[in-house]
C-alpha cells in the first residue's frame, strides 16, 4: 500500500465573494455553484481550528516547512489587518516555518494594506491579463466597468516592494497576441509570470477553438518562441516548467509531468476540499469529508478521494491513449480538470493537441541548441597498456587517472586559450594569455574557467546559453578578473570549498540554491572530517579524489524533500562536486557527506574516461534505473552502477569500522544497493554497449560481489546481537 499523500500546501478560502465578475472564473461561472451557500468570510472559530489542525498534521507528517495561500473570491475582502492577524495566529500555533501568500485582483491593495501585509510577511501574487484591452475583455466589475487602472496601480506598488511581490497570473485570451502581452509585461519587474489556459474540458471546450482548431496551438508556439528568443529574462513559469519536464526534471506544477497530490483546500465553512479548479467539472467535485472542527488532516490524506486523485497523476492511471503517447513523460496527461468528459477524468486533456504540438516544438527548439554546437570529434582512444580493472579501483588507478587528467587538461587549456583570444580589448584576457604554459594549464583545470570558456565560445558562434531551468545566462568577460585574482593568490591547485564563483553556479539557474557564508564555513569543517574518513579507509581513493576534483559547492535543492540528502555533478563543470550538508534542521553526519563526495567523484572519474572512449553505442532508448523514478539513458544507468559499486565498498567499511551511530544506515544502504545493482546489471547488459563498455560492466559486476558473504552473514548478525545487549 502506498504511503499517505503529504500535504505541504494549503489553499484557505478566507472570503467566498469577489469584487470583480471575471467571466471565466471557475468559482462563479462554471459547474460548481457551492459558493452561494458558503459563509462570506472564514470565521475566527475556523481560523483557530485550522491552525490547530495544521500543527497537529505537522507532527504526524513530519513536515519541515509548508505553504498557506489565502484565497477567495478576493481574499482582501477579509481585510489586510484580519489576514495579518490570521498569519500571526498560524505562525504562533504551527512549530515550523510557514510561507504565507495571497492571490489578489489588486483592487484593495492600497499602500496601507501593503504596509500591513509586508509587516506580516505575506507574499502577494496579482491577477492581471495584460494591457487594458486584454484585461477589459474579461476582468470587469459587477457593474461592467474596467478594473485595469486599479490593478495596474497595484502592480506598480508591488514593483517597489520586491520582498512581497510573488508574481503575476494571466489567463490566455488568444485575441491578445503574445507580442502584445510580452511587450506590456516587459515594462515591469515581475518575479514570475504565469500564463494559464482558460479552464475548459471536453463538455466545455476552449473558447473559439470550434471555428479554428489550431488557434491555441499557434498562440502557444508563438509565445514560446518570443520568450525563448527575446524575453528569456522574464521568468515565465509555464515555459520554465515545460523545459524542466522536457529535460527530465520535475516541473513543479500540475500542468506537465507526473507528480502527487500535495495541496488541500479549506472553504469558508471550514470544510475540506480537493484541487479548487476541479469546480469546473461538476457540482460537488471538490468536496471531501469533514472539516477543520471535527476531522484530522491526516485522515483526509489517507482518504479514498485523495488516493483516486493521486492515481490520475501517475502514468499507469492515465487513459490508454495517453499511456501510448510518445510525449506522455513530458505532458503527464495534462491538468486534471481539463480531462473531464462528463463521466470522469480518465481521458486525455481537452488541450491534448495543443500540448502535443507545443511539446514537439519545444523539443525541436532544444535540439537546435544541440545541433548548433560543434560536432564532437571521434573518440580519442586509450593507450594500449590501459586496463579497465586497474582503472576502476583507486589502489591500482594512479597511473591511468593521472594520464586521463593530464590529457583532459590539455583539451581544457586549448578551450580556454580560444575563449581568451575571442575576448579582445580586455586587460584580464591579455594578462592571462601571457601566463607560462604550466600556469595556464593550472587555470584551465578550474571548473569555473572551463564553463566560462565553453559559454564564451558558444556565444561568439551565435548560440544562446541557457541554464538547466531554461533561463538565459549572460556571458561576460568580467569573470576573467575573478580568475586573475585567484591565480594571483596561488590557490587554484587547492581544493576550493564553498567559493562564490559565478561559473560554478550559472548553469543551474534557480533550480539550485547555493548556501551562504555561514553555512559554507561549517561546511568546510564537515568536508575536512569527511575527507579524513575517506583517507582513513583508503588513502589511494582520497589521493584520486583530490587529483580529479578541484571544487566543492554547498547546495540546497528547493524541489527536494528537506530530509533528503542531495548531491550532483555535471560534465559542464568537470571537477566540481555539488553537495547538500543540511538535512532537515541540522547538518548531516560526516559519513553521509563522505558518501556524497565519493558518489560525485565517481561520476567525475567516469567522465574523464568518457572523454576518451565511447562506452555506449548511440541510441535514443531510455531504460529503468532502480535509483530513479524517471527513465534514464543507458549512459546514466552505467554511471549509477559505477557509483554504487564504490559506495557499497564504503558502507561495508562503515558497517565494520564506523561508529555505532552509522551502523543501521550502513546495513540499509548495503541491502538496498545489492538489490538495486542486481536489477541494474540485468538492464545494462541488454543495452547497446561498445566493447569497452562490455569490459567495464564485467569489471563492475565482479566488484559488486566483493565482501558479500562476510557482511551478509556472520558480521551483520554479530553486530546486531552486540547492539541488542548494549
Amino acid at each position: 500500500m502506498d504511503a499517505p499523500a503529504i500535504f505541504s500546501s494549503f489553499l484557505v478560502k478566507v472570503a467566498s465573494r469577489c469584487n470583480l465578475d471575471c467571466d471565466y472564473c471557475y468559482v462563479y461561472h462554471h459547474a460548481d455553484q457551492s459558493w452561494r451557500s458558503m459563509p462570506k468570510l472564514l470565521s475566527q472559530e475556523h481560523r483557530v481550528a485550522f491552525a490547530e489542525r495544521l500543527a497537529e498534521y505537522i507532527a504526524v507528517a513530519g513536515l519541515k516547512r509548508c505553504a498557506v495561500i489565502f484565497h477567495g473570491g478576493e481574499p482582501l475582502l477579509a481585510g489586510a489587518a484580519g489576514l495579518a492577524e490570521f498569519a500571526e495566529l498560524l505562525r504562533a500555533t504551527v512549530p515550523i516555518p510557514i510561507d504565507i501568500s495571497l492571490q489578489s485582483n489588486g483592487l484593495l491593495l492600497s499602500d496601507k494594506a501593503l504596509d500591513t501585509l509586508e509587516a506580516a510577511d505575506i507574499g502577494i501574487s496579482l491577477s492581471l491579463d495584460g494591457p487594458q484591452t486584454a484585461n477589459d475583455r474579461h476582468r470587469l466589475t459587477k457593474k461592467g466597468r474596467s478594473s485595469f487602472v486599479q490593478t495596474e496601480a497595484a502592480l506598480k506598488r508591488l514593483e517597489s516592494r520586491p520582498s512581497l511581490f510573488a508574481g503575476v497570473i494571466a489567463v490566455v485570451d488568444v485575441a491578445t497576441s503574445p507580442d502584445e502581452l510580452f511587450e506590456y509585461f516587459s515594462q515591469f519587474s515581475i518575479p514570475r509570470l504565469d500564463f494559464l489556459l482558460p479552464d475548459a474540458h471536453w463538455q466545455c471546450p476552449p473558447p473559439g477553438r470550434n471555428t479554428n482548431p489550431g488557434l491555441y496551438e499557434e498562440w502557444l508556439i508563438r509565445a514560446f518562441n518570443l520568450w525563448l528568443d527575446r524575453y528569456a529574462h522574464i521568468p515565465v513559469r509555464t515555459f520554465e516548467a515545460l523545459l524542466d519536464a522536457a529535460t527530465g526534471l520535475s516541473s513543479g506544477t500540475d500542468a506537465f509531468g507526473f507528480g502527487d497530490v500535495s495541496l488541500l483546500s479549506i472553504e469558508t465553512d471550514g470544510t475540506y476540499h480537493d484541487l479548487d479548479v476541479l469546480k469546473v467539472t461538476q457540482d460537488g467535485a471538490t468536496r471531501l469529508f469533514g472539516g477543520v472542527v471535527d476531522t484530522q488532516i491526516a485522515d483526509i490524506a489517507e482518504s479514498t478521494q485523495i488516493n483516486r486523485h493521486r492515481s490520475f497523476l501517475r502514468k499507469e492511471g492515465l487513459s490508454s491513449q495517453c499511456q501510448d503517447c510518445d510525449v506522455v513523460d513530458i505532458c503527464g496527461g495534462g491538468s486534471l480538470p481539463h480531462r473531464f468528459n462528463g463521466s470522469g477524468l480518465s481521458n486525455p486533456t481537452v488541450y491534448c493537441g495543443e500540448m502535443r504540438r507545443l511539446i514537439k516544438h519545444v523539443l525541436n527548439r532544444l535540439q537546435e541548441f544541440v545541433e548548433t554546437e560543434p560536432a564532437l570529434p571521434p573518440p580519442l582512444g586509450l593507450p594500449e597498456y590501459f586496463n579497465l580493472a586497474e582503472f576502476e579501483r583507486a589502489e591500482t588507478a594512479a597511473g591511468s587517472i593521472k594520464w586521463l587528467h593530464d590529457e583532459a587538461i590539455k583539451g581544457n587549456t586549448h578551450r580556454l586559450t580560444l575563449a581568451l583570444q575571442a575576448t579582445p580589448n580586455n586587460d584580464s584576457a591579455r594578462s592571462l594569455l601571457t601566463l607560462p604554459s604550466h600556469q595556464l594549464e593550472i587555470l584551465a583545470a578550474h571548473p569555473g574557467a572551463f564553463a566560462w570558456a565553453g559559454a564564451t565560445i558558444a556565444t561568439n558562434e551565435g548560440r544562446t546559453i541557457l541554464s538547466v531551468d531554461g533561463q538565459q545566462v549572460a556571458v561576460e568577460p568580467s569573470y576573467l578578473a575573478h580568475l586573475e585574482m585567484v591565480h594571483s593568490e596561488g590557490t587554484l591547485q587547492a581544493l576550493r570549498i564553498g567559493e562564490h564563483d559565478k561559473w560554478l553556479r550559472a548553469g543551474f539557474g534557480d533550480a539550485i540554491s547555493f548556501n551562504g557564508e555561514v553555512t559554507c564555513a561549517i561546511g568546510k569543517s564537515l568536508v575536512a572530517k569527511a575527507l579524513e574518513i575517506v583517507g582513513a579507509w583508503r588513502p589511494a581513493l582520497l589521493d584520486e579524489l583530490l587529483l580529479a576534483c578541484s571544487a566543492i559547492q554547498f547546495i540546497t535543492d528547493t524541489t527536494a524533500h528537506p530530509e533528503k540528502i542531495v548531491s550532483f555533478s555535471d560534465n559542464s563543470v568537470p571537477g566540481a562536486l555539488y553537495v547538500s550538508i543540511i538535512q532537515g534542521d541540522s547538518f548531516i553526519d560526516p559519513y553521509d557527506l563522505a558518501d556524497s563526495l565519493i558518489h560525485e567523484h565517481r561520476h567525475q572519474k567516469l567522465y574523464l574516461l568518457e572523454r576518451r572512449i565511447d562506452l555506449i553505442e548511440p541510441t535514443a532508448t531510455k531504460v529503468v534505473s532502480p535509483w530513479r523514478e524517471d527513465l534514464r539513458p543507458p549512459s546514466g544507468l552505467l554511471h549509477a552502477i559505477f557509483v554504487f559499486v564504490e559506495l557499497r565498498r564504503f558502507w561495508l567499511y562503515a558497517a565494520e569500522h564506523g561508529p555505532a551511530r552509522v551502523y543501521n544506515r550502513a546495513i540499509n544502504q548495503i541491502t538496498d544497493t545489492d538489490t538495486h545493482l542486481q536489477q541494474a546489471f540485468g538492464t545494462i547488459n541488454s543495452c547497446p554497449l561498445t566493447p569497452w563498455g562490455e569490459q567495464l560492466v564485467a569489471v563492475l559486476a565482479s566488484a559488486a560481489r566483493e565482501g558479500e558473504l562476510g557482511v551478509k552473514g556472520v558480521t551483520i548478525n554479530a553486530r546486531k546481537e552486540g547492539q541488542a545487549t548494549c
